[in-house]
């Protein structure tokens, strides 16, 4: 298998890990959980088990210096940290459907980073598939009462912070680092983050079930082992471009879950955003080097 079927894998068996979130999430919420101390489980819990994996590699070392350390630290809480914390602060002034298609702006605004920033000029395949990928995220919006100026304009930061995140992983020397390596780094950074948060907003949720703590941390290793690893693997094996493209499955894997597990409706504008985003996906797979 070549590098590039390797990243194309990768990134979308991490955007079903990152579209099944909302299924598990959904059960947490009912033991006693809310959005916010997941998302702080999601990194802490991972902590241990990405140290030992870590420590079982003898070509890697545990310890970093002080330039990759300040590059983790801005990346680690101007995007990985401030991602989440926009996104799930969204959710209180606009619907998730909203605040999910307006995120995924990012595919563009990855493309539009490496032309003003890196001097990358875009592929007519690579092109076509973003604009493919941005139509799709339209047919999936449904649109509803519940419009906030100030929700949407969170809801779009999140897509600028994690373009950020996306760009700077592949163009630091944070790219050569261990994906595991990294990945802990970014969520103790994280973690301490998403604590201070919790704490000052009074979200910080101790008494879930044994079930929901159980689920938390079957969530958080499968996502940061899962999904972040792999989708790091894809930046690096594919690039931040196309890996953003083949993302979108992530909205994909949420609505098929929702139609076959919650028998929530679907229309024809539903089967048209698949289609445009399997599409995009081809054309990726197919035309990119």
């Amino acid at each position: 298998m070549s590098n590039k079927q390797k990243g194309i894998l990768s990134v979308l068996i991490s955007a079903v890990i990152f579209g099944s979130m909302p299924l598990m999430a959904r059960i947490i919420y009912e033991e006693n959980g809310n959005s916010m101390s997941l998302t702080l489980y999601r990194f802490m819990l991972s902590l241990p088990v990405l140290y030992i994996l870590i420590r079982r590699n003898v070509r890697e070392e545990v310890k970093i210096n002080k330039s990759e350390l300040t590059k983790i630290i801005l990346v680690g809480i101007f995007g990985y940290s401030a991602t989440a914390l926009l996104l799930y602060t969204s959710y209180n002034y606009i619907s998730t459907g909203t605040a999910t298609t307006l995120h995924f702006i990012y595919p563009v605004l990855v493309i539009i980073g490496g032309m003003v920033f890196y001097k990358e000029k875009p592929t007519l395949a690579k092109t076509v598939s973003v604009i493919l990928c941005v139509l799709g995220m339209i047919m999936f919006y449904n649109s509803d009462t519940k419009l906030s100026i100030t929700g949407m304009m969170i809801a779009f930061a999140s897509g600028v912070t994690y373009s950020f995140y996306i760009l700077y992983i592949e163009k630091s020397d944070l790219k050569n680092m261990g994906t595991f390596k990294l990945t802990f780094y970014l969520c103790l950074v994280s973690s301490i983050v998403l604590f201070a948060v919790c704490i000052a907003t009074g979200n910080l949720v101790l008494n879930m079930t044994l079930k929901g703590w159980m689920l938390s941390l079957l969530l958080s290793v499968s996502v940061t082992l899962g999904g972040v690893c792999l989708f790091q693997k894809g930046v690096k094996l594919i690039g931040s471009q196309s890996t953003s493209v083949l993302s979108t499955f992530e909205p994909i894997t949420s609505i098929l879950i929702g139609i076959l597990i919650f028998n929530e409706s679907f229309n024809f504008r539903t089967i048209l955003g698949f289609i445009f985003i399997l599409i995009a996906a081809l054309l990726v797979a197919l035309y990119e080097e």
